[in-house]
């Protein structure tokens, strides 16, 4: 038995606005746009998370909110600050405590976490698009990890194999 992880980093955000907290920056209209991109391609794919984690920062709930027309219209959604700047580790922590019901999460967080866990997950198998995490996790990316456990208690490093690697510019 495996289990699917998801790992979408927030679009792209603005800085236009110096008066918001990093936690208040909201998408730009690129963002918005990239967003949207990625819900039709996850439909499209049959990608089908059974349950979203989403930090409470703006712009991830803002790309949450774009993607959510485009996901299965049953499956629970979370908000939480524990994966707002969190380091792989705190996001390790998270994903451990997941029902062992979930099959596949979407976490829609930030980085640096999301690439480093994403690495750390997949260290050897994932081809080009580990190649592509290690450069860059842009905005609006989505990596798909294949897990080899039964349970989230097991997830570990070195337990991934990076199934898919997308950004949304590679789609437009």
């Amino acid at each position: 038995m495996s289990k699917t992880l998801l790992l979408l980093r927030h679009a792209k955000s603005s800085w236009d606005a110096p008066a918001h907290s990093d936690f208040e920056r909201p998408l730009n209209r690129r963002g918005e746009r990239s967003a949207a991109v990625i819900g039709i391609m996850m439909k499209q794919e049959k990608i089908a998370p059974d349950f979203i984690l989403c930090s409470s920062a703006r712009r991830t709930v803002q790309t949450r909110d774009i993607i959510r027309p485009y996901l299965p219209r049953n499956c629970p959604v979370e908000e939480t600050s524990r994966i707002y700047e969190a380091s792989m580790n705190d996001i390790f922590a998270v994903l451990s405590e997941l029902p062992d019901s979930v099959q596949m999460p979407l976490v829609i967080g930030h980085n640096p976490g999301l690439a480093q866990l994403t690495l750390i997950l997949c260290s050897t198998a994932g081809g080009e698009g580990l190649t592509r995490v290690q450069e860059k996790f842009p905005t609006g990316a989505l990596a798909e990890i294949e897990l080899d456990i039964d349970t989230w208690n097991e997830i570990a490093p070195g337990k991934g194999r990076l199934r898919r690697f997308v950004a949304a510019k590679d789609l437009v």
